[in-house]
This record gives C-alpha cells, structure tokens and sequence, in this order.
C-alpha cells in the first residue's frame, strides 16, 4: 500500500513539473504551449500560463462615470441598479476576451472602477468598456408609391437586440466573407417573420449605436428568427461584434472620467532579481536541511520542492493570479512548511535518543507531542503540538 502511494505521488510529482515549465519560452519539445487533444474532428486546446496582476505586469486603469441624463426619455431604475447591470455587462465583455483577473468595482454609485491587466491599449479598453452595443433594426421609409425613400425609422415598439440568442461569426461559402449570425428569441422572432413579409425587395437597416452597419434587402420571406449581418468584416471587427452582442447593451451610457497606463510596481530586472533571491535562499535552507539532519533533510528537501511545484501549477491551472501579495503568501506558505519539518525531525531525534527504533521514532515524530498525567480517579493524557524541550 506504502509502494502505491509512493508511485501515486511520483506521478502527480512529474506531472505538477510538466505544467510548471514555461511552454512559451520552450517551444521544444512542447509544441503546444498547454493542453493539446484530438479526438475525430474535435481538437480541444487548453493555454497554460502564469497569469500576472496589474502590479506585476501592467495594464490599464479607468474610472467611469454613469450617465442616466443621456439615456433617451430618461429612466426609473435607481442609480445603484444601473451601476450593478452595467458591471454585469462590462464584466461579460472582458471574460470573453479572456482579460485575466481584472478590477471591476463601485466607486460610491454612480462611478465604477476598472483595472485590466496586461491590456496596454487605452483606445481598446475605453472601447470595451463604453461601447453602449446598442443593436436595433430599423424599416424603410416609403414614398406614396411604396418605393423606399432612402431613410429609416424605428418599429413600435423597436425591434432591438435585448432578446438575441448568442452570436456567432461564420464565413460565407460565396466569398468567405465574415458574417455575424444573430437568432431572435420568442416573441421577437415572429416579429423578424412578419417584417420579412412586409417589406419584402425592400432595405433594412441594422444599426449598432445608432451607426449604420448595414442594409441589405430582404429577397426572401423568412422561416424563423434568424438572420446574418454582413458589412465588410474582418474576422477580428465580426469576433468584437459577436462579443459586444452576447455581453448584451449598456443600460447607460458610460463617460471615462480618467484613464491611465498602470506600470509594474516591479520591473522586469527587479523580478527577475527576486526570482534570483528565492532560488538562492530556497537552495540555503535545503543545504542546512541536508547537513544538520542529513538523510531525513535530504527527505525533507525532495518533499519541499514537491510541494512547491505542486502548488505553482495549481496556480496556473486554475489560474490564480500572481500580484505582489499572493507571491509573498506563496514565499510565506513555503516557509511554514520548512518549519513544520523542522519540527518533525526534533521530535524525532528525541525518540531516537530514548533508544526507540527508527520507525517507532517515524511514527511518533510525525504525531502531536503527549504529556501523560494521572489522578487518583482516573489517568488522562494532554496533547500539544508546539515543539518539545530540548
């Protein structure tokens, strides 16, 4: 049973190393820098990297302002529940950009504060984060003949995207074209039929934001609620459609109060130089280890660095995200877990020196240290765990 879970361990040992060495940087042997798989068709692939907080690596900070005096015909909803929807909507986009560990918080009501890490772009994160991704399809206006006048005007109520299904971009068979595809949800959905059939040879107009996307004519009476917006995409610009459409619309419009370039608290030669510190102070510790207990330090020091790697590549796999604190925790946790065997190896030296085997002694060492009394009624035992009197 010992010899199973010894190799259990050696196995989760190799494994926990695998995903701690640096695939970026190493591109051989690994020629994927994570989790790569086929089965059939289906290819999955998962990154793994260390993810750095905005102390660490930089980014971008924003503090935004709510704005309900803008939204047309005014509101009734309080002014903490916009801020809640418009940090729902926010926090949608940047998951789906898959932005690691950003801020996203209240500043009083009517203000909310953004932190992105590694996101150097100013115009990129204003973008992401004020974009109102207002979709709406407006119809024709008509001569007095039917013929389109070149203008056009919102249904009643308007036809909106508040009840799209999720966007995906797919690519046209004609030219490969990237298309958004876009499903209307019920009752909407018959709505789209139903405008199919009233202006049927005639333009639409998609607009997001009030901007014209497109407006292409509609050839055909549609089956369902189901449509394409084409307007000279690239596959980047129709991939930030489908997202700003998922995420769903501001439900205010958003103004940037301040925005700034957040720099690393730490530069790259102050990290690496830390880095290099650990590793000498990690590799002095295992040395004393070794030559104060020897054999049971050698022992020592193998589990230390299994727990260290273990624990670095739980990081990565879930991932946590690193900034200045949680790397002192880590630095912190490594330590008590020194200390720890330190204590186990005193305790042990103190059975052997009562003339107790060296597996009695094992045994004992790793169990909290027992005081024994007695009374006249009945003999107890008081247990401790600090270490014993030497």
């Amino acid at each position: 049973m010992n010899r199973a879970w010894a190799w259990v361990i050696f196995i989760i040992a190799i494994a926990a190393v695998w995903v701690d060495v640096p695939k970026h940087q190493f591109p051989f042997p690994f020629d994927c820098p994570g989790i790569c798989y086929r089965l059939g068709s289906q290819s999955t692939f998962i990154e793994i990297k260390t993810h750095l907080g905005l102390d660490l690596q930089g980014g971008t900070q924003l503090i935004l302002q709510l704005r309900p005096d803008k939204i047309p015909g005014g509101t009734t909803t309080s002014i903490d529940d916009l801020n809640t929807q418009a940090r729902v909507v926010i926090e949608r986009r940047i998951n789906s950009l898959g932005v690691s560990e950003p801020v996203l918080e209240s500043l009083g009501s009517d203000k909310i504060l953004l932190q992105l890490p590694g996101v150097s772009d100013l115009a990129e994160a204003q973008q992401i984060a004020t974009q109102q991704a207002f979709l709406e399809i407006k119809v024709p206006d008509l001569d007095a003949n039917g013929t389109p006048s070149g203008t056009f005007h919102s249904l009643t109520p308007p036809l909106t995207g508040a009840n799209l299904k999720p966007t995906y971009v797919v690519f046209q068979s004609t030219n490969s074209a990237p298309v958004v595809h876009f499903e209307f949800g019920s009752p909407d959905d018959q709505r789209w039929v139903q405008l199919s059939k009233d202006y049927l040879n005639k333009p639409v107009q998609i607009t997001l934001d009030g901007k014209q996307i497109s407006a292409p004519n509609i050839q055909n009476v549609f089956t369902s609620g189901t449509g394409i917006i084409e307007g000279g995409f690239t596959a980047k610009s129709a991939t930030e459609l489908s997202t700003l459409l998922n995420s769903g619309a501001l439900p205010v419009p958003l103004d940037i109060v301040q925005s700034s370039r957040v720099e690393p608290t730490l530069g790259q030669d102050s990290v690496r130089r830390s880095l290099v510190a650990g590793a000498i102070g990690l590799l002095l510790v295992a040395l004393f280890m070794i030559l104060y207990y020897r054999l049971p330090g050698v022992i020592a020091v193998l589990a230390l660095f299994f727990y260290t790697a273990l624990t670095y590549a739980i990081f990565r796999l879930i991932p946590v995200t690193l900034t200045l604190a949680g790397v002192a925790g880590f630095i912190l946790s490594i330590g008590m877990a020194v200390d720890a065997n330190v204590l186990t190896f005193e305790r042990l030296k103190e059975e052997l020196r009562n003339g107790k085997t060296l597996r009695v002694s094992l045994d004992e060492g790793r169990r909290p240290s027992c005081i024994r009394t007695s009374r006249r009624s009945s003999p107890r035992s008081s247990c401790s765990t600090s270490a014993p009197a030497r």
